[in-house]
């Protein structure tokens, strides 16, 4: 490890360009990351403020509650904590600003759906609906009249929500006489879905209705698993490039040594500890460039402006640059099978 840390000291200029390859590898690995955690939240927020166990959906739904139509008559009749939603797409404006969200109706204003108020108060009577805080940093504010493309009908702001995301939409909730008012498709005892907290493997269900476990219900929701895949294969793609790239680096280093290996081996070093040496550098190297890398992504996510969805999570990152750590000492496998064939004799000339 002396001898190793020593040649890097020696030859600053050789191996910072090892470490500089390994910074925006480790670089752009770790805001991958933060961009694949903050898109996966966006998507889920709201459904894991509920903490539910499954969801109720009519078997015709696509596994989607906005198209799911059920009547309350179909329900089933459970003694587990349950509540009945109604949810409808809504494009809603305060005349300055004008936003997609989803509007959600709840049986009454203590259900467990409805994330903790914020600020102001919960709605009381119909057209008063308490919104999500990603619409007040959009421009909202408490006592809006929000009027609606798709109807005469308008809403209050009565209060704010902790943000509450769902499907990269923010979210209103009022009750489900406000919904129906808006979306005249929900009837007076129909409903869009049930969610339940709690055991449901003895739930008995109509033969119309289907019953998924939430995070199965997360899985589906629409482009969720495509976006989650693509960047997970892209942050894949650059472990790999970073092996072949540290290890092509490291080869041409140890050609060029050749003869100091030659000399080396003549006065009695064996293959194992000048193999030793190698690894010991690239574990240096590797340490530091994913350290600054790691540095420069944690700095960077102070100052990118809320409209990125980016959000780390510290326990993958960690990961992330353990396996970076070991992706790099693995192209370094390269560079040992060469000094394996380093003739003493040759290499002397």
């Amino acid at each position: 490890m002396f001898l190793a840390w020593k040649e890097i000291v020696r030859n600053k200029l050789k191996f910072s360009l090892v470490v500089m390859v390994l910074v925006m590898i480790s670089y752009l690995v770790f805001l991958l990351s933060g961009l694949a955690g903050g898109l996966m939240n966006m998507n889920r927020e709201s459904i894991d403020l509920w903490e539910s166990d499954a969801i109720v959906l009519n078997d015709d739904a696509n596994n989607t509650i906005a198209q799911s139509f059920i009547s309350e008559d179909e329900l089933p009749d459970i003694d587990e904590n349950n509540t009945s939603i109604i949810q409808t797409s809504l494009i809603v404006s305060n005349e300055d600003n004008e936003e997609s969200a989803f509007l959600f109706g709840v049986e009454d204003d203590t259900s467990f759906i409805i994330p903790s108020l914020e600020s102001g108060d919960m709605f009381e009577n119909t057209g008063e609906v308490i919104a999500d805080a990603s619409l007040k940093e959009e421009g909202f504010e408490i006592g809006d009249e929000l009027s609606l493309a798709s109807s005469d009908e308008t809403l209050e702001i009565t209060g704010f929500t902790e943000s509450a995301k769902y499907n990269a939409a923010p979210t209103m909730y009022s009750s489900m006489d406000t919904v129906r008012e808006i979306n005249p498709m929900y009837g007076d005892d129909t409903v869009s879905a049930m969610v339940i907290q709690g055991d449901t493997g003895d739930v008995e269900l109509d033969d119309s209705l289907v019953m998924m476990p939430t995070e199965d219900f997360i899985n589906e929701l629409p482009g969720y698993q495509a976006q989650n895949l693509t960047l997970n294969f892209m942050i894949i793609f650059l472990f790999v490039i970073s092996a072949l790239v540290i290890g092509i680096f490291l080869y041409v280093i140890t050609l060029q040594k050749r003869q100091l290996f030659g000399v080396l081996k003549a006065q009695g070093f064996t293959n194992g500890m000048l193999a030793a040496s190698v690894f010991a550098q690239t574990l240096i190297l590797s340490i530091i460039g994913t350290t600054i890398g790691l540095g420069l992504t944690l700095v960077t996510g102070l100052f990118l402006p809320d409209v990125v969805p980016v959000t780390f999570d510290y326990v993958t990152l960690s990961l992330y640059a353990v396996v970076l750590i070991l992706v790099a000492l693995l192209g370094g496998l390269l560079s040992v099978s060469s000094i394996r064939k380093v003739d003493p004799l040759e290499a002397i000339g």
